[in-house]
């Protein structure tokens, strides 16, 4: 994957991260950006009224100040009841918009046509990077929150052109902080994308420590200290990758504001000097003073937020990689698959070779599978036995040569109409921890639909594994898992027979 995509590109992952976004609620979005609306608004006019009750109080004018008080108070008041009111929509709507990100990832990962996604590194760095980018559920609250911002920076700026004109010049002190932005937040990806590999390891170590899978052997062999030194090394590597560019961002984002700090004391000096000189009020040179801070803070929101919603379009380039990935390779004219093989199968030179592996698992095979025979496949460890059912049930695509169905190419057959006319059960199996009827019948989810438990039993049946019922405390209504209440765990032999039955 590019990690630098078009122009068009980025538009076309803005309008994803939208869709997702105003998916989640409309009606939440739009209460989200009044409230922050109305806050903006409400913390500049605390400027304001401040400002009136101290050209007030120094002119002596009473009622000025009683009013001005008052409108003190209403939007202290105010900001911060809208304040809390959006941040609760906020998070609202980010809980909404992860879970339609997580469902949509749920889907686009089972729909991809092959195993590719799952083996192969840089996909699996993709698609780990997309699973923790919490940006992306986020970017309607964070383009919500950037507007709010964009108009408190329109009125403050109003606001100092009552002071003085030359005050409208504060801003563009901040714009090197915008223009930068993008830049801190690149490193922040490239980081990212650096340390997803011993991220990857620290992951799995971890639950290799710590789950039982592993946990005989791990005794056994008193590997406890050495798996814990290298979780320890890969999350040191982290570390050193984040800290390296990290470095880099902050140094970048010191020397922006410190070009900001430069404006700021100078527009409070200009002022202090001009009501120093009695042609500005006391009541100026705070409201100078406190808008000056709040453009101060609010160019650094800016700043972060734009580069926040930069990395909501790195998450989105990622998803639509993903997206192209699990597109099934519909052939122009899809073969007809036959309702009954007469035939058999054909294997016509056929090679496969892993992505990054050096040389072919399979090499110019040749190889009639007859319509209606049984076939045993035999040979050494890592001859090639399962990546040649993989290559059959269509999990992979020949790297050459082809697989013809009764004369057809399979390369012509719709992938998900071939996969329901064939099954397969794997040496490294699924243990899928459901109840048993559903553990079983996943493997044909009409047949469990139109004929319930009749056809899970007949599926055990047909798969000499009908006597495990017995074995199950609420035959097929138990709870398969340990991790679950109620659950009961099984043995290897035991998880092996349901597999062959779901097959």
């Amino acid at each position: 994957m590019s990690n630098r995509p078009t122009r068009a590109g980025h538009w076309r992952a803005a309008a994803v991260m939208l869709h997702f976004a105003w998916r989640a609620d409309p009606r939440q979005a739009l209460l989200a950006f009044g409230l922050f609306a109305l806050e903006a608004l409400a913390l500049t006019l605390f400027a304001f009224w401040l400002k009136r009750v101290l050209d007030g109080v120094q002119a002596g004018a009473t009622g000025q100040v009683l009013w001005a008080a008052g409108g003190l108070a209403i939007a202290i008041a105010g900001s911060s009841v809208l304040a809390y009111s959006g941040t609760r929509v906020r998070m609202r709507l980010a809980e909404r918009a992860h879970y339609l990100v997580d469902r949509r990832l749920i889907a686009l990962v089972g729909q991809t046509p092959t195993l590719t996604i799952h083996e192969t590194p840089e996909h699996l760095t993709q698609l780990e990077l997309l699973e923790d980018a919490w940006e992306f559920g986020e970017v309607i609250p964070s383009l919500i929150n950037l507007c709010a911002t964009t108009i408190r920076i329109v009125t403050t700026t109003l606001l100092l052109l009552s002071v003085h004109p030359l005050l409208l010049l504060l801003p563009l002190f901040g714009l090197p902080a915008l223009l930068l932005s993008s830049r801190t937040s690149g490193l922040f990806e490239r980081g990212n994308e650096l340390a997803a590999e011993p991220a990857r390891r620290a992951y799995y170590l971890f639950g290799l420590a710590t789950t039982a899978d592993a946990a005989k052997e791990l005794r056994l062999f008193r590997l406890g200290e050495a798996v814990l030194a290298r979780f320890h090394d890969a999350n040191r590597e982290i570390r050193a990758i984040h800290l390296r560019l990290n470095i880099q961002g902050e140094a970048i984002g010191l020397a922006t504001r410190l070009v900001f700090l430069v404006g700021y004391l100078g527009a409070i000096g200009f002022v202090i000097q001009r009501a120093v000189a009695g042609m500005a009020t006391v009541g100026d040179a705070v409201l100078t003073a406190v808008l000056a801070g709040q453009v101060l803070g609010l160019i650094a929101t800016s700043a972060d937020l734009v580069q926040f919603t930069w990395r909501g379009l790195a998450a989105a380039n990622r998803y639509l990689y993903l997206e192209t990935l699990a597109e099934p390779a519909q052939p122009p004219q899809p073969a007809a698959i036959p309702t009954r093989l007469t035939d058999g199968i054909r294997l016509h030179q056929l090679s496969y070779r892993y992505p990054l592996g050096q040389q072919a698992v399979l090499q110019e095979i040749d190889l009639h599978l007859p319509a209606g025979a049984t076939v045993a496949i035999v040979g050494d460890n890592g001859a090639g036995k399962t990546t040649l059912v993989k290559l059959l049930a269509g999990l992979y695509e020949p790297t050459a040569g082809q697989i013809t169905v009764d004369g057809s190419d399979m390369a012509r057959l719709d992938p998900l109409q071939w996969r329901q006319r064939i099954a397969a059960g794997f040496q490294d199996f699924a243990r899928f921890e459901f109840h048993v009827r559903e553990t079983v019948g996943i493997g044909d989810l009409a047949a469990l639909a139109n004929k319930g438990d009749e056809a899970v039993v007949a599926a055990l049946s047909r798969a000499g594994a009908a006597d495990i019922l017995d074995t199950m405390p609420n035959g097929l209504a138990t709870q398969l898992g340990p991790n679950w209440p109620n659950g009961i765990d099984l043995s290897g032999g035991q998880w092996q027979k349901l597999a062959i039955g779901r097959a």
